[in-house]
């Protein structure tokens, strides 16, 4: 057959189920969009940060690292630049800072630097002349962000606030995309170096230096830079803070990814729904093609025609509508992880991503063409008799019911003896969930079949027996909404007690302080801004304040992982979250610590570097410090991991008397909000300081932590949105499809509002059945999250059953989906008895 003939077959062939072709379209498309969106929503902040990285070192390959916010000596760059095989250093200065306009303000990455990192070529500064700012201090702004807060023209002032001081600076250029390009997306402020050390109070320091060697020399300059920096400051290459950044957004990007492709597969099942209401058709063109002489591989590739042009057609709507689904529903959002890195908000959109949408929606066309018609091809093409429950599994119920506990006991085992194998254990759950329902579904309809013996109504009896004779196309209507349910309720049940664990972590690392003194901006959430404390005796006279202890902590580079350091004033009880403790006994941990020279490690933070309680180790620090594993607890909230010690082992270890906070703990019976009126005068307008309560400053964790969650509460949204939408237009094509069957039985004598009962009937018992199965099986899937996220990730999570809200999801899904096939159910009923007749 040649390939004319193929496409003229298929626009007959189109014009007799456009319908049902629409609805797979809409399926398949359905599932790419959502596997497309996820993936660029995990893969653009990946991208961003490599982007703004190499945007920033240009064509430098190594450099050398401060390990704290204070920097290092400046003094260290002409030995840098003496060395053989430098070719070019280029000094930067990096600091967190807010900047503020008339329209608002935005959290943003201060980079302080020279001409010489222009030469480097990196796209940041590559058309930027810094030589302009000569001495005097101004900035330059991505102009999306000078737009976000409101400063358009040269000159017009920038609030800058860095570590407790405001300064204000005017505007030297807006930095458009056409200057630097996808970087124009990146919460970015460019100062000259000088100005920066000026701003941060850190004359003469840098945090970093920019090297590109000679070539050949790249060994030789690392060598030569180790011995440079002496164990104190950190030798890399210009990847270490994508590798760094990988570790910290890999069990986000993971359980989006999962669940995603969960979604993806509600989308696939309903094209396999609707593909199913053609297979009718297909059989009796491919009988006429076989009885016409036509090989099965001719067969075949008119089926894969089919196939293509389904499967171009949906992928293409799947990847317009993934793209509006990344833009305003499941973007990239950075959340805690901006905190610690420099993260922009562009979106990448690459070929990888692109190819795997593509092949999901292919292979999902594929799967819903051919495998319904495996046993046509099989038969005797001179063989008209009909077959019922076509494209039915070969096995038997019990059969498969059988290799689904074998799934579910395996999954049970990941969960007991490998829960850092979360993945795995949730696609043998979702298998176990599909081989089980034909036998669930087959049970469901003989139990309501027995029950129905006791009733003298038609009903029952009729619903009973039409879903049986639906076969696949009953089952694969129970298996969207099963897997939907079970989507649903794993991700909304690990979420919320994610979440719990969360703001009670929160809670725990609060409660010794009263009030809480840092810098202001939403860029010091986690209190890493060292500042200078020396207003710390002024606060100590105010009225109602009994204690006011130094804070201190920062974020440190340890291993692949860029972990958060706390150090509460040893003075405040409790010292240590002794609710999160995993392993050491709270109280001589906590008496440790006070006394200094212990240190409370995340339990994964400790199993990647081989410790247990009790055992020495050297703290990476700026001043490497030799301390001792006083307990193990969780991350405390901060996914790469957490480590505790005292607020003096941290001024010893960081070389620095600077303080993070004030905590202040204030007289018995004293009213918070009245100290905080007298601290806030007492500091007066400009200090720079935010002045917070425990509660408000838990609260603002509290949301922080929501909105890092919000990727997976909008898929936990979107799964039972799609599953209702495609269970009721699955059922109301068949239904509407069954209208001579209809009626048939109205011609037997049932009334209109008998095969009415009998539609809603029929949909209530598939729905509820799919979506019971899927509950259960949803609820065991939150136990294998929770593990994985407790386990490996090591994030305090609160274990519970949401027994409820499995519920709830069930008669929720069930009942809307069963309220939108009324009015087709409804006509369908209407049919005259006459179209019997005719057929």
């Amino acid at each position: 057959m040649s390939p004319a003939n193929v496409f003229h077959l298929y626009r007959i062939r189109l014009r007799a189920r456009w319908f049902q072709e629409s609805l797979a379209i809409v399926g398949i498309a359905a599932g790419v969009a959502l596997l497309f969106a996820s993936q660029i929503s995990s893969a653009s902040l990946q991208s961003s940060v490599r982007v703004l990285a190499r945007g920033i070192a240009g064509d430098a390959t190594i450099q050398l690292l401060a390990r704290a916010p204070q920097g290092f000596p400046e003094s260290i760059l002409p030995r840098v630049r003496a060395l053989p095989g430098v070719r070019l250093a280029a000094p930067v200065l990096e600091a967190g800072a807010q900047a503020s306009g008339p329209r608002g303000s935005a959290p943003v990455q201060m980079i302080g630097a020279d001409s010489s990192l222009s030469k480097l070529g990196g796209l940041l500064v590559r058309h930027a002349d810094l030589r302009p700012f000569g001495r005097v201090g101004a900035i330059a702004l991505p102009a999306p962000l000078a737009r976000t807060i409101g400063v358009s023209g040269f000159g017009q002032e920038v609030i800058l606030e860095i570590a407790g001081h405001r300064t204000e600076a005017p505007l030297y250029e807006r930095l458009s995309a056409s200057q630097i390009g996808p970087l124009a997306a990146s919460s970015v402020a460019i100062v000259p170096l000088f100005f920066a050390q000026e701003l941060t109070g850190r004359p003469a320091r840098l945090s970093r230096i920019l090297i590109r060697p000679q070539p050949g020399a790249q060994a030789r300059v690392r060598s030569e830079l180790a011995t440079i920096a002496d164990g104190k400051l950190n030798v890399a290459g210009i990847d270490y803070e994508e590798r760094l950044f990988a570790t910290a957004a890999a069990a986000s990007s993971q359980s989006t990814a999962l669940f995603a492709a969960i979604s993806a597969l509600v989308g696939f099942l309903f094209a396999f729904n609707a593909v199913l209401f053609t297979v009718p058709q297909r059989r009796r063109l491919i009988a006429d093609l076989r009885r016409d002489g036509y090989t099965p591989r001719t067969v075949t590739a008119v089926l894969a025609f089919d196939a293509l042009v389904l499967g171009l057609i949906a992928c293409a709507l799947g990847l317009v509508l993934g793209d509006e689904l990344s833009i305003h529903v499941l973007h990239s959002d950075p959340a805690f992880l901006s905190l610690a890195f420099a993260v922009g908000d562009e979106r990448a959109i690459d070929a990888q991503i692109i190819a795997l949408a593509l092949a999901g929606g292919m292979l999902a066309a594929a799967v819903a063409v051919l495998v319904p018609l495996r046993e046509i091809l099989a038969r005797d093409p001179h063989d008209r008799a009909p077959r019922l429950n076509h494209g039915a599994p070969r096995l038997g119920p019990g059969w498969m019911a059988l290799a689904g506990a074998a799934c579910f006991l395996t999954a049970t085992a990941i969960l007991l003896a490998a829960p850092d194998a979360a993945i795995p254990g949730m696609v043998l759950l979702v298998a176990a969930l599909l081989l089980v329902l034909p036998f669930a579904l087959r049970s469901a309809l003989a139990l309501t079949a027995r029950v129905a013996r006791r009733f003298v109504g038609a009903v029952p009896h009729i619903a009973t027996m039409e879903l049986g004779s639906a076969g696949a196309r009953a089952l694969a209507i129970a298996a969207t909404g099963a897997v939907a349910i079970f989507g649903s309720v794993a991700i909304q049940g690990a979420h919320g007690d994610l979440l719990a664990g969360l703001e009670r972590s929160a809670r725990e690392t609060n409660a010794a302080a009263d009030v809480v003194l840092a810098p202001a901006g939403s860029y010091n959430l986690l209190s890493t801004t060292p500042f200078a404390p020396a207003r710390r005796r002024a606060l100590e006279r105010l009225p109602g304040v009994r204690a006011v202890g130094l804070y201190r902590g920062g974020l440190l580079d340890y291993g692949a992982r860029r972990a958060l350091v706390m150090a509460p004033p040893a003075g405040f009880e409790p010292l240590l979250a002794t609710g999160q403790l995993l392993s050491g006994e709270p109280r001589l941990a906590e008496a440790r610590v006070r006394a200094g020279g212990w240190a409370m490690l995340s339990q994964a933070l400790a199993a990647e570097h081989g410790l247990h309680v009790g055992q020495a180790f050297t703290l990476p620090s700026p001043d490497p410090t030799r301390l001792r594993v006083a307990a193990l607890s969780t991350n405390l909230g901060w996914a790469p991991g957490a480590i505790v010690i005292s607020a003096s082992t941290y001024a010893h270890a960081w070389a620095s008397s600077e303080a993070s906070a004030y905590e202040i703990a204030l007289a018995s019976g004293f009213p918070p909000a009245r100290a905080m009126r007298e601290i806030r005068d007492a500091l007066g307008p400009g200090s720079g300081l935010a002045v917070q309560s425990t509660a408000q400053r838990t609260a603002a964790q509290d949301a922080l932590s929501r909105q890092a969650l919000s990727r997976l509460t909008q898929i936990a949204a979107l799964i039972p949105i799609a599953a209702v939408l495609a269970m009721a237009a699955a059922l109301g094509a068949m239904i509407w499809q069954r209208r001579p069957r209809l009626a048939k039985l109205k011609l037997e004598g049932l009334a209109h509002a008998q095969l009415w009962h009998t539609i809603l009937f029929e949909s209530v018992l598939l729905l509820s059945v799919g979506c019971l199965i899927g509950a259960l099986f949803g609820l065991y899937g939150q136990q294998l999250a929770d593990r994985a996220l407790a386990q490996t990730i090591n994030f305090p999570v609160l274990y519970s059953v949401t027994a409820m809200t499995a519920f709830g999801s069930l008669v929720l899904v069930t009942a809307t989906a069963t309220a939108i096939l009324a009015v087709p159910g409804y006509l369908a009923a209407s049919v005259p008895a006459a179209l019997a007749l005719q057929e």
